[in-house]
Parts: C-alpha cells; sequence; structure tokens
C-alpha cells in the first residue's frame, strides 16, 4: 500500500513540475439544479401515515477550472446542499435517510494531463460508483430503482421500524436478525455496493460514498479504462480525520477497482463494465465478529436509434456481515428517447441470507421526463416494491409489506 501511495504522490508531484506556469487564471463556473417533487404513497403498513408528501432538493455547484502552459490541467468541484432542513433529509421519524453531507455533497480537487490521466482527492464517489454500468444508468424521471422513491416509500411500517411484529430489527419483539450492516436491515433496496449503500437503517442512503480518498482514472484506450480509488477510512469526511478504533462498527483500506469499455459502432452504442471494493473491519460491534468488505458488480448496455438496455448483477458475498451470510442482486432496464421525450422501465431484485434466512426484495420503477425549456424538465414516476423478509424470522407473521409511490414534479438545472 505504502508503496502505491508513495506512486500516486509521485505522479502528483511530477505533473505540478512539469506545468510549474500558469497560462491564466482558473475559472470559476456556477451550477446546481433544483428540484421539487410531490409524492403519494400506500403500503400494506401505512396505518397512521399520511398517503402524500412534498419534497424540495437544491444544490449548488461552484467548478474551478485551469490549464498551464505546459498542459496541466487543475480545478476543483465544491458542491453545496441548499436546502432548509440542514440538506441531509434526516429527521426523527425517518432515520437512516441521512445523505452525503449536511452542508455539501462533494469538495474535491483534481489534475489531469491528455497522457497520463485524471487524479482527484477529497470528499467524492469512489469508482465503484462512477464506472458501474446497471440499469440505473438508463432511468429517467427521478433515477427509477435508484431514485427517490424511498424519500415517500413506507420505511416505518412493522416489517421495518421495530414496531410490534417486527421481524427485522435486532432483539425486536417477533425475533432477532444480523445481516449485513451496510443493508436496509437485512434487505438490499438499491443497485449498489456497500459503500455506496451506505449504513442505512430504512432505505439505502450514500453516507459512506464521499468519505475522503484518492482516485486515479487511465485515459481512455480504444474504448478501455480503469480505475483506482482508496480511502483510509470510511468514518474520514471532510474534515473529518476520526483516527480511534472503538468498540463499535469500523472500516478502513477501502479499495475501489473498475475497468470500463465503452464504443459506438455505426448506430449501434456499447458500454461493458465491472468494478469492486475491498476493506478491513478495524472494530466490531460488542459480541459480533464481522467479515471484512468485498464486493463486485458486472453490468452492459446497449443503445441503439434512442433505445437502450441495460442490465447488471451484483454480488455482495459476505461483506461486514457474519459467517454464513450472503447477498446478490440483479436489474433490467429498458429506456427511449426522442428529441425532448424520455421514458424508461427499471427492476431490481436482491436476495440477502443470513444462516437459515432468505429475505428479498425487489421494485419496479416506471419514469417519463420531458425537456420543457433550457434546464426545466418536467417528470412522472411510479415505483412498485415488495419488502419480503423470511419467513423463519417472525414467530407469528413474515411482515411482507408491498407498496406503491407515485412521483410527479420537475427539475430546473443551470
Amino acid at each position: 500500500m505504502k508503496k502505491i501511495l508513495l506512486g500516486t504522490s509521485a505522479l502528483i508531484g511530477a505533473a505540478l513540475l512539469a506545468g510549474a506556469a500558469s497560462a491564466e487564471d482558473p475559472k470559476v463556473t456556477i451550477g446546481g439544479f433544483s428540484t421539487f417533487e410531490a409524492g403519494w404513497s400506500n403500503s400494506d403498513f401505512d396505518n397512521g401515515t399520511r398517503d402524500r408528501a412534498f419534497r424540495n432538493d437544491n444544490e449548488i455547484h461552484f467548478n474551478v477550472a485551469g490549464k498551464t502552459d505546459a498542459g496541466l490541467g487543475y480545478g476543483a468541484e465544491i458542491d453545496l446542499q441548499a436546502d432548509i432542513d440542514g440538506g441531509d433529509g434526516s429527521s426523527s421519524s425517518t432515520p437512516g435517510f441521512t445523505q452525503s453531507g449536511i452542508v455539501a455533497h462533494r469538495t474535491y480537487g483534481w489534475l489531469q494531463g491528455d497522457n497520463w490521466g485524471h487524479v482527484e482527492f477529497g470528499s467524492n464517489d469512489g469508482v465503484a460508483a462512477t464506472m458501474k454500468v446497471d440499469a440505473s444508468n438508463i432511468a429517467r424521471a427521478t433515477g427509477g430503482i435508484n431514485g427517490d422513491y424511498k424519500y415517500f416509500a413506507d420505511v416505518n411500517n412493522a416489517a421495518l421500524s421495530g414496531g410490534a411484529g417486527s421481524p427485522l430489527v435486532t432483539g425486536g419483539a417477533a425475533g432477532t436478525f444480523t445481516g449485513h450492516l451496510g443493508a436496509t436491515i437485512g434487505l438490499i433496496t438499491s443497485a449498489n455496493l456497500p459503500v455506496e449503500n451506505g449504513p442505512a437503517t430504512g432505505f439505502s442512503n450514500d453516507l459512506w460514498a464521499n468519505d475522503d480518498k484518492i482516485t486515479y482514472y487511465t485515459p481512455r484506450f480504444q474504448g478501455f479504462q480503469l480505475g483506482v480509488s482508496y480511502a483510509p477510512s470510511l468514518t474520514n469526511r471532510g474534515e473529518l480525520t476520526n483516527m480511534v478504533d472503538v468498540n463499535t462498527f469500523g472500516a478502513g483500506d477501502i479499495w475501489e477497482g473498475g475497468l470500463n469499455y465503452e464504443n459506438q459502432f455505426d448506430q449501434v452504442g456499447v458500454a461493458v463494465a465491472v468494478t469492486g471494493e475491498t476493506g478491513k473491519t478495524d472494530s466490531v460491534p460488542t459480541g459480533t465478529a464481522l467479515n471484512d468488505l468485498g464486493a463486485w458488480n458486472a453490468g452492459a448496455k446497449l443503445s441503439y436509434m434512442g433505445f437502450s438496455l441495460a442490465g447488471s448483477y451484483g454480488d455482495w458475498r459476505d461483506s461486514f456481515a457474519a459467517n454464513g451470510t450472503t447477498a446478490d442482486y440483479w436489474t433490467l432496464g429498458g429506456a427511449y428517447e426522442t428529441g425532448p421525450f424520455g421514458a424508461s422501465v427499471t427492476y431490481l431484485a436482491s436476495a440477502d441470507k443470513p444462516t437459515g434466512q432468505d429475505n428479498k426484495f425487489q421494485d419496479v420503477s416506471v419514469g417519463v421526463d420531458y425537456k420543457l425549456a433550457p434546464g426545466l424538465t418536467p417528470f412522472a414516476e411510479y415505483t412498485w416494491y415488495d419488502i419480503n423478509p423470511s419467513n423463519t424470522v417472525a414467530t407469528t407473521t413474515n411482515g411482507e409489506n408491498k407498496g406503491n409511490v407515485v412521483i410527479i414534479g420537475s427539475e430546473l438545472s443551470f
């Protein structure tokens, strides 16, 4: 590891020395988006909850870019949350929805050269997220299977919240459960590997995705590109340098790798990618031994004259779980785009299998959007989901919960 880090430092140092003189001051551009959503939801366990809510999501992006006389590109990106709730999407009634940052979503610097590639350093997504291919890549509206339906879905039902008859919460009234720490209480609810999925206690979040890391991408050659990311700890984010090893879960030496291929053959586009994550658990909850991180995803996409088809398979293996646990997921989707109009259908199915259990999740999402004006895109999305915990967990009921979410909204990007 030290040799690799020294090599990365040498690469950055050489790039700086090669381009010490700047032709002009770096340029700053400001962008971002403002999204409003109206959502309607119902499920088998929605007693005592409203069936509608509004959601407002806003970010302001500052991009800095410059280039030296020697051809070295350099810059930074700072994406600020701009929401009145503090920007993390969390509340006392929806635990587990904490997002990647309260003030900012991502903050990182970068260097780039035509011959040697691109380096990022700071709080940003790693290559397991940026280089992957799956059905969510072609989803319209809010993102389909990885979209915003989770903010309106019934996360506080009896099957998930630990209320009466709850089968899926450790120490709950109906039984005990131990599964992947990164999973949604034993369920994978998004097409993500564990780091991108986050330490969710409800539907998936992205609390881990922008941990402080260094990422390197090679130049693309004959359609191929390699990438690698390294983070010392999942809990190092922004200015936080938490180096204490306490008797609660923690993980470090997180490596992400990716290889993808993109090319265009006349009117046929092809994209294929394999990504993976590894890491070490450096502390564990009292009395529980959790396995190290080791997960991978493989996916492909084909496009032709506005039509796209994409799918993937992801394997969490026993990442951050007790011995005997396995988990995987697969996705499939189709999309069509013509002029300002786009539509998609995406599907996710997953299974998390601690010893003697088989907890399943699936959802189907249909989305449409229309570019009404430059930067202005109204959209509509319908998602059906099925939370189906193992019958062996509960003593009286398996707590299966089926639900529907409809979202109508618009996004202004600038």
